[in-house]
């Protein structure tokens, strides 16, 4: 199988994550707000941003998965991660964090996710390799005249 999971899922959580990204800001924009209102306020474009990450790193650990042939438990795992993120914004609404120290939390997270993934994904095992008796010998016969 390779690393076409891997990367079906990486693309995959492109796609959605940027998708995702903007639907966000068209609802933003629909609100009335301009680029020009924003001024130095690039909150909401760096949550999108790390949004998109993590949802690269989760679909690229769910395809992970599926080429290791654990595919629902790793789907489990990032089912669950991307329901920790939505609701994180449980913490804003108690007034436990501020939206910037959200914002660090979910970039953090989506960052150490990421490395996760890449570890999991260039972690080499030992494999002991089969003799295969089924293969012709290569060697080269003498013959005796």
């Amino acid at each position: 199988m390779g690393q076409t999971p891997w990367v079906a899922g990486a693309v995959s959580g492109a796609g959605f994550g940027v998708f995702e990204a903007i639907w966000v800001h068209n609802q933003i924009f629909a609100l009335g707000v301009t680029w020009s209102s924003l001024g130095n306020s690039w909150l909401g474009l760096w949550e999108r941003f790390c949004s998109v990450a993590f949802h690269i790193t989760v679909s690229a650990m769910a395809g992970y998965g599926l080429a290791k042939g654990k595919s629902w438990q790793f789907y489990l795992i990032a089912a669950f991660l991307h329901g920790l993120m939505n609701y994180s914004i449980i913490f804003i609404e108690d007034n436990l964090l501020t939206t910037v120290q959200d914002e660090i939390v979910t970039a953090t997270f989506a960052f150490a996710l990421a490395v996760i993934v890449l570890w999991l994904r260039w972690h080499k095992t030992k494999e002991i390799p089969e003799n295969n008796s089924s293969t012709p010998d290569t060697a080269v016969q003498m013959t005796t005249k």
